[in-house]
């Protein structure tokens, strides 16, 4: 299961992604969050490893297990709750634990600090440059974005603008600027720009400069 705002098709884009310790796994992504979290989906024989590699016995609140063509994600007790039971879509992918499983994009990147950074700045509440303009940041990977967050951008003679730039900037990370009425649509946008800048770079290959911080892009869809 997945969902996309209304009136919206599907859109996936390329990503790779951890849960809980295992992985990194091949995926594709939907351009937007659930309640800030991840939405994978992947090809057949990645689900397949994935369910090996979280059988049930591992100490984790939950477990996956192959049933046929079928994927169930169990939680915790005895016997095991199903959470949810993921068949194949039409392309052959698993869209797997869509708000169950706490996917992460998967990073080399060292983002501590921005992390850091950010929860300080957003803690003192600073003045928004506009109520409809986002920043995404992320982690730039060549022919993927790991995304790191979204957050209004702050005005930009607010000292959490150039805090924010500075930490991005010496920590070798990447953002967008979007002008858009949701932080969903800002999302979307940043993810068609950059794929479609990147759709001919190969995986894993090295992609010099990259994303500048506070890169400015059109309005984002409507």
């Amino acid at each position: 299961m997945h969902t996309q705002p209304s009136g919206r098709p599907a859109e996936w884009f390329p990503s790779s992604i951890t849960l809980d310790g295992s992985g990194p796994y091949p995926a594709e992504v939907l351009g937007h969050r659930r309640d800030g979290m991840t939405l994978p989906r992947f090809a057949r024989e990645v689900a397949h490893r994935i369910t090996a590699d979280l059988l049930p016995g591992h100490a984790r609140d939950f477990s996956l297990l192959l049933s046929n063509e079928a994927i169930e994600i169990l939680g915790p007790g005895t016997p095991a709750q199903v959470l949810e039971l993921c068949r194949p879509d039409a392309e052959g992918r698993y869209a797997l634990g869509h708000g169950i499983l706490p996917w992460q994009e998967h990073t080399t990147a060292d983002a501590a600090d921005f992390a850091r950074t950010l929860d300080e700045v957003r803690a003192g509440a600073y003045p928004p440059a506009a109520l409809d303009a986002w920043t995404v940041a992320f982690a730039d990977h060549g022919h993927r974005m790991a995304l790191l967050a979204v957050y209004r951008t702050p005005d930009e003679d607010a000292a959490a603008y150039d805090a924010l730039y500075n930490v991005l900037y010496a920590s070798g990370l990447s953002s967008y600027e979007i002008t858009a009425a949701r932080a969903d649509d800002a999302e979307l946008t940043a993810r068609r720009h950059f794929s479609g800048q990147r759709a001919h770079v190969e995986p894993d290959t090295l992609v010099w400069p990259t994303i500048a911080p506070a890169t400015r892009l059109p309005i984002g869809p409507r």
